[in-house]
């Protein structure tokens, strides 16, 4: 039985790959769509053999977004002679920002990952944007962009430091990076690139380590950090990373994304995606300051069956690149 759910697992999982593969390889915009849906049909039956409580509301909601949107996006250029060009846009962009979860159709991102495992919740907010990100390629629009992914920043950091599951915490997180990373792809498809690479190396190191020790709520984090230094230094410098904190690696991607737009004299965008994600540092300086606190309060340490290796590559960003 074992056997059989991972080779179930394992098939889909490669027809999810393949996938991706198909649509960066694509030179059509109606290759991209097809890819589109073999990954949506790809990733629901993951869902569904989740074996969680919500994994059956989790699947349907998935189901019925991206069918919705793609719906959306299908029906858009087919109707491109009736439709001009401004409506078009609206349309397209409307659909692939409801693919992305990003707002303000964010919400079922957030109440999915609620319901489904780590392992899963790094998909959705990693592998999942690629598609989604490829065909937005095609319609660039600076300002809309620009406008939408302020507006994702503020929604985050006024709803995000409510929280206190750790899965809304991920998915808000998830939102924010995803603004400044199509504001980067805007500016430069290899800054992008790279942003998204150490975007998805932060968030497997987050989810992998939740996942090993079971930590689900923020109020988890008090007596789960007592248990081990080693688990106390490796969270701390993962969720310190997310952040953006120097010398950390995500503080690299933040920026060179800032630099690009100060030099494309984007002085009000800078100073506002300054300014909130100021505010958006308290959802990762909760976490990491309950690990100071308990290496300063707790000196005695309890042995734990699963312990995580320290995510080393997160520790220190290659500022020398820079120089060069």
């Amino acid at each position: 039985m074992k056997n059989s759910f991972y080779m179930q697992s394992g098939l889909f999982f490669f027809s999810l790959m393949s996938s991706i593969i198909i649509c960066l390889s694509s030179n059509s915009f109606l290759s991209m769509w097809m890819s589109m849906e073999i990954n949506l049909f790809s990733m629901i039956p993951l869902i569904s053999i989740n074996q969680k409580i919500f994994s059956e509301k989790s699947t349907m909601m998935y189901f019925l977004i991206q069918g919705i949107s793609s719906s959306i996006i299908i029906i858009t250029i087919i109707s491109n002679i009736k439709l001009t060009k401004s409506i078009m846009l609206i349309f397209i962009f409307m659909a692939i920002f409801m693919k992305l979860g990003l707002s303000p159709f964010h919400f079922w991102m957030i109440s999915m990952i609620e319901g489904i495992k780590w392992n899963l919740a790094f998909i959705i907010m990693t592998v999942q944007k690629i598609i989604p990100i490829c065909i937005l390629m095609f319609f660039i629009h600076q300002k809309m962009i620009i406008f939408m992914c302020l507006m994702n920043s503020m929604i985050v950091a006024l709803s995000g430091v409510t929280m206190y599951s750790m899965r809304k915490l991920m998915g808000f997180s998830s939102i924010n990076h995803l603004s400044l990373m199509l504001i980067s792809m805007i500016l430069s498809k290899k800054i992008f690139k790279m942003y998204f690479l150490i975007y998805s190396l932060m968030t497997l190191s987050a989810t992998k380590s939740m996942q090993l020790m079971n930590m689900n709520f923020l109020s988890q984090t008090m007596t789960i950090f007592k248990m081990s230094k080693i688990n106390n230094l490796n969270n701390l410098i993962i969720f310190l990373s997310m952040a953006g904190i120097p010398p950390f690696l995500g503080f690299m991607p933040k920026m060179i994304t800032i630099m690009l737009m100060m030099k494309s004299n984007m002085i009000f965008s800078v100073l506002v995606i300054l300014l909130l994600n100021t505010i958006t540092t308290f959802l990762y300086l909760r976490i990491s300051l309950n690990n100071i606190l308990m290496n300063l309060n707790f000196k005695k340490t309890f042995k734990v069956k699963k312990k995580t290796k320290l995510p080393l590559y997160l520790l220190f960003s290659p500022l020398y690149l820079l120089m060069s």
